[in-house]
């Protein structure tokens, strides 16, 4: 498993320039990929451009993380499927919606697919924008500015 934080993105989310050596000038090696839609009924096109995107070398993939949309795939469902049938590229959420998904959990869910894809699952977090489809789902409503906590209270 790897973590991405916003800074590391280097050449997949167009960020610093490259030396002509795979290497981006802040040093780092450049990423090469796409992020890919992650409605209901795109599936199966979602199953082969990840597909094509290992039989042509990209480095990952990734699918936004909006668990409060109804029409869209689960995450991390989906990366564990489409991960499953390639072999050599990475996926990850971008960025995984922290306020939806309690740390222990999420922890879990990243560890098991890391072992199962042999560490081919990047984990990239976020705080989340859509507060009021969030605080749909039961989460504690959070303003800019004010740093969300995950909840201490333990559930029973």
């Amino acid at each position: 498993m790897r973590l991405c934080e916003f800074g590391d993105l280097g050449a997949f989310s167009g960020f610093g320039g490259f030396t002509g050596k795979g290497e981006t000038t802040t040093g780092r090696q450049a990423l090469f990929g796409f992020g890919a839609h992650s409605g209901i009924d795109d599936g199966p096109d979602l199953v082969r451009r990840v597909q094509q995107g290992d039989d042509d070398g990209l480095d990952l993939f990734s699918l936004s993380d909006h668990p409060y949309l109804g029409g869209r795939l689960d995450a991390y469902a989906a990366l564990g499927f489409l991960l499953g049938g390639t072999r050599r590229i990475s996926g990850f959420a971008n960025v995984t919606n922290l306020p939806t998904r309690p740390a222990p959990t999420l922890a879990r869910t990243v560890t098991t697919l890391s072992a199962l894809t042999g560490g081919r699952v990047v984990l990239g977090t976020g705080a989340g924008g859509l507060w009021d489809r969030i605080a749909d789902m039961g989460v504690p409503k959070s303003s800019p500015g004010r740093p969300w906590r995950p909840s201490r209270r333990r559930s029973s």
